[in-house]
């Protein structure tokens, strides 16, 4: 069975694109929480899917001053070193120093309300209380950018929410993904990325 995904560009102003290119894309930011003891928890599964995208370990990315990076013809890869609810520093940082506009900014992070491996590609919307994007939507000082919500919710939390339909996300992001959650979200990438980024030309 193929990963999920849906487009949607509802929200922004009237000038929103009505849909993606990935030409225009030149900043690719993975949020999550830097160092060791979170690296392999579910909150970090934007950090994951952006190194999946540019194809190399974290450990090859180039340091700067609050965020890594990885520079390719077509775009730069950027993950903030600034944690999770300060997002903002280091994207805004990057966008800075690349000078790209946030109409020009693909965020990608964690979706606790989207079941495991599904994707959301959406442009001008609200946080919906994610408070990293609500960080860099505060850096920013707008929310004209694009975003890639990675679903991170594993089949049990889907029966729980038939009983327990308020479970704090809280409860599980900050949890090491199980061998089969990321399998699921690298999975998941490789075809978005395939479809929908020009792998050839990234």
């Amino acid at each position: 069975m193929g990963a999920e995904f849906k487009l949607k560009t509802a929200g922004g102003s009237a000038d929103s694109p009505r849909e993606f290119r990935a030409e225009t894309i030149k900043l690719v930011i993975g949020l999550g929480n830097p160092g060791a003891a979170y690296a392999r928890t579910y909150h970090n599964a934007g950090r994951l899917v952006a190194r999946a995208f540019a194809g190399i370990p974290e450990s090859k990315f180039h340091a700067r001053e609050n965020f890594l990076s990885h520079r390719t013809p077509a775009r730069t890869f950027v993950i903030p070193q600034t944690f999770m609810n300060e997002s903002g520093r280091g994207a805004a940082a990057a966008r800075r120093a690349f000078r790209a506009k946030p109409q020009a900014c693909l965020v990608i992070h964690d979706d606790a309300d989207l079941p495991l491996g599904a994707f959301r590609l959406q442009y001008g919307r609200g946080s919906a209380g994610h408070h990293g994007v609500e960080s860099v939507i505060r850096a920013f000082g707008t929310k004209e950018f694009w975003r890639l919500r990675i679903g991170i919710r594993p089949p049990q939390m889907e029966r729980e929410k038939v009983d327990a339909p308020c479970l704090p996300a809280g409860r599980f992001v900050l949890r090491p993904m199980t061998r089969a959650a990321e399998t699921a979200i690298r999975s998941a990438a490789e075809e978005f990325q395939q479809r929908y980024l020009n792998t050839s030309k990234n």
